[in-house]
């Protein structure tokens, strides 16, 4: 039971940390690559909205990758400790929600892309927030494909 609440730990640190960390990257691509429609929210003093989101984002990572950190450290030591720990029905339903969940997120993003670029809408500043949404989604997709992976041949 301990080992899968650890496991529902793990997942949810990352859920936070992986959001911040795409919302943070998001915001600093929004004052790199200003977007022409982003004149309309000018009328904020000194863009105090988006300070406060990204000092939100910021608190939400400084929390979290420690956290995530911690559990993923914890949860493989514990894994090669219990080989057993891998049959966890909990652990394979978090890791296979969260590859639908960021498969869903990819292809979302890149219909977002092929409609942009059927209606001549790209800008450098969709395409960045693009490839940074994908980035991230991708990595945690490939990597915890990589488990399922590892663990069937090891285990089939």
């Amino acid at each position: 039971m301990w080992d899968t609440f650890e496991h529902v730990l793990l997942f949810i640190s990352l859920y936070v940390f992986a959001t911040s960390f795409t919302l943070i990257l998001h915001e600093f691509i929004n004052v790199l690559v200003p977007n022409s429609t982003s004149r309309v929210y000018s009328y904020f003093p000194e863009n105090s909205f988006s300070k406060t989101l990204v000092r939100g984002y910021m608190a939400s990572l400084i929390v979290s990758y420690p956290l995530f950190s911690y559990f993923l450290l914890r949860v493989k030591q514990r894994v090669l400790k219990f080989p057993q720990i891998i049959h966890l029905q909990s652990r394979k339903r978090l890791i296979y929600m969260t590859l639908i969940t960021t498969f869903v997120i990819v292809l979302i993003n890149i219909i977002s892309i092929v409609i942009g670029l059927l209606n001549g809408n790209i800008t450098w500043n969709f395409i960045l927030h693009f490839l940074a949404t994908v980035s991230v989604a991708g990595i945690i997709f490939t990597y915890l494909l990589n488990e399922v992976r590892e663990e069937r041949k090891v285990y089939a």
